[in-house]
């Protein structure tokens, strides 16, 4: 009997000594290789591009929220300040130092439209000072509804403290200082039609009214001039408000002159030899008063 060998020759590239004939009688072979080759390359090179795209995407969304972070952060910043808020109801007259020990202010945000410059930012601010009006809890503490506290001031024990308003060269042009002694000079303009010295009194005159006061505290003071050399000079204030330590009777005196003539302030050094007190001075007189 004839039996009919199978004309397929079937593609085996293990066996090698036979691969190059097996190639040439079977063209179909070679291209099937070629063609798993080619599909192989083309499934690497899409992983690779998934694999890039994947990384693009990734790294996009994360910057992506990043920057939404960041602009979210930066929306809450530019629209809320920080301001010294009240935590609860407070009376007017209380202090800033109990207001801050008793924890009824706190630096809280506010929004940025309904901020003031005159809101206080820090609760240092409060220091030395006392609420002139009740405030609302929730609302801003502002510089317009503080006081300064008489704590803040230090007043000699046995005396008054009383401020009078100066013009800035009658005042030492800003030189004077907190702790300073002057003497309070009146240049006496007016006299009382009812006064017994109208008659013996010549005016204008000038008298050394007290002597050797107390400065407590000076409005401002003004650099000294060997500092602003060569910066146009020094800029002097027009007037000048000075707490001063004084007796009943010479806050009674100062209290009158202040209104009514003229004040200057001179700083002394306990001068040896001053002037008579209440001795009014003026013209042909300076020879026999001096």
């Amino acid at each position: 009997m004839y039996v009919a060998h199978s004309s397929v020759v079937p593609c085996n590239p293990n066996q090698r000594g036979t691969a190059h004939v097996m190639r040439a009688l079977l063209p179909g072979c070679e291209r099937g290789e070629r063609s798993v080759k080619k599909q192989t390359l083309i499934l690497v090179v899409i992983a690779a591009i998934l694999f890039v795209a994947g990384s693009v995407i990734a790294y996009a969304s994360v910057r992506g929220a990043s920057k939404s972070t960041n602009a979210g952060t930066n929306t809450v910043a530019s629209t809320t300040t920080s301001a010294v808020v009240a935590t609860k109801d407070i009376p007017a007259g209380t202090t800033g130092q109990a207001m801050v020990s008793n924890g009824w202010v706190a630096i809280q945000l506010v929004p940025t439209k309904s901020f003031v410059p005159s809101d206080l930012t820090s609760l240092q601010a409060l220091n030395d000072e006392v609420l002139s009006g009740a405030i609302k809890k929730g609302q801003a503490v502002t510089a317009t509804e503080l006081d300064a506290s008489t704590s803040a001031i230090s007043v000699p024990v046995g005396l008054d403290a009383m401020t009078i308003n100066v013009p800035g060269t009658a005042a030492l042009a800003g030189y004077l200082q907190p702790g300073a002694r002057v003497d309070v000079y009146a240049n006496i303009t007016k006299v009382s039609n009812n006064s017994a010295a109208s008659a013996t009194l010549p005016v204008p005159c000038t008298e050394l009214s007290m002597a050797d006061i107390q400065v407590i505290d000076v409005s401002s003071t003004s650099p000294s001039l060997a500092g602003t050399k060569g910066s146009g000079g020094r800029t002097l204030p027009s007037s000048e408000t000075v707490l001063l330590a004084v007796t009943s009777g010479q806050a009674r005196t100062l209290s009158f002159l202040s209104q009514n003539e003229t004040v200057s302030l001179v700083q002394t050094q306990a001068d040896t030899n001053p002037p008579p007190l209440g001795q009014c001075i003026g013209t042909d007189q300076t020879t026999s008063g001096s």
